[in-house]
């Protein structure tokens, strides 16, 4: 009677331990010509715990995380490798969701390749600022000249052309910065087209797609994909729920077994 206990309450163990493990994976970030892969000796550590996971070859990570149950929130404490840093710089100390069930993707990026792509954008969204600026500066100087506007008029559209110039120089840093993390691996055909015109400094181009992804029949279609996504994700969810649940009663009746074994 000993062992069938013994047998129970290691299964019963093992099942409990399965139920607090938080699986996940760790990627590199996918770029317009090269897509994201798994990212091996990653270390991992969540709040709470002393001891930290490294990630296996294939970016795999599992963590126990005791009494825990789905959906609990649970805290990255820290997430380090060489020369790579978090494509979200905020994902340390944001609560996350607990699950059994659903892997939880954490995506990385080389430092030095972040840098080069922050540099290639930033140098194209000056040249085609400085571009516009001209131009724009050329037709203000014909309109004066050929006295389409008056001096006050001219002076009036070139203050405000140098703020906005100004003003959109400002913002390169971070634009280039938002664009050398965007992970290409999950955008869909027409936003990734639009993300690489933007890095391109293609503006035009950009603000033509964008205006063909409000085209009644695209958002339709788009609408159509992304609600049949959100049905999927929902339908997830109530699976994890309905698998905890089961998992709960199962687990009940071996404790019950077990305690009934105990008493004879």
């Amino acid at each position: 009677m000993m062992k069938i206990i013994n047998v129970f309450t290691f299964l019963l163990t093992a099942q409990l331990l399965q139920a607090q493990t938080q699986q996940g994976y760790v990627k590199t970030l996918g770029r317009p010509n090269k897509p994201g892969v798994p990212l091996s000796n990653v270390t991992i550590r969540f709040r709470g715990l002393v001891n930290q996971v490294l990630t296996d070859k294939d970016g795999n990570f599992a963590v126990i995380l005791q009494g825990k149950k789905e959906g609990d929130a649970i805290i990255l404490q820290s997430v380090r490798k060489n020369g790579y840093e978090l494509k979200d710089r905020e994902l340390v100390g944001r609560s996350l969701v607990f699950s059994s069930r659903v892997p939880l993707e954490i995506v990385m990026v080389n430092s030095a390749e972040l840098e080069a792509d922050k540099q290639r954008i930033e140098k194209k969204a000056y040249q085609v600022a400085d571009k516009n600026y001209q131009t724009k500066l050329k037709q203000l100087d014909q309109q004066v000249k050929e006295q389409e506007i008056t001096k006050e008029q001219y002076q009036k559209e070139l203050q405000d052309l140098e703020e906005k110039y100004e003003k959109y120089q400002s913002l390169i840093s971070d634009l280039a910065d938002r664009y050398a993390r965007t992970d290409y691996d999950h955008l869909d055909s027409i936003d990734r087209e639009i993300n690489i015109c933007i890095e391109n400094g293609e503006l035009e181009k950009a603000d033509s797609l964008i205006h063909t992804v409000f085209d009644p029949e695209t958002v339709l279609e788009r609408n159509r994909a992304a609600k049949e996504a959100a049905k999927a994700k929902m339908q997830l969810g109530q699976d994890v729920i309905n698998e905890a649940n089961e998992e709960k009663k199962h687990l009940q009746r071996i404790q019950k077994t077990v305690e009934d074994g105990k008493k004879e």
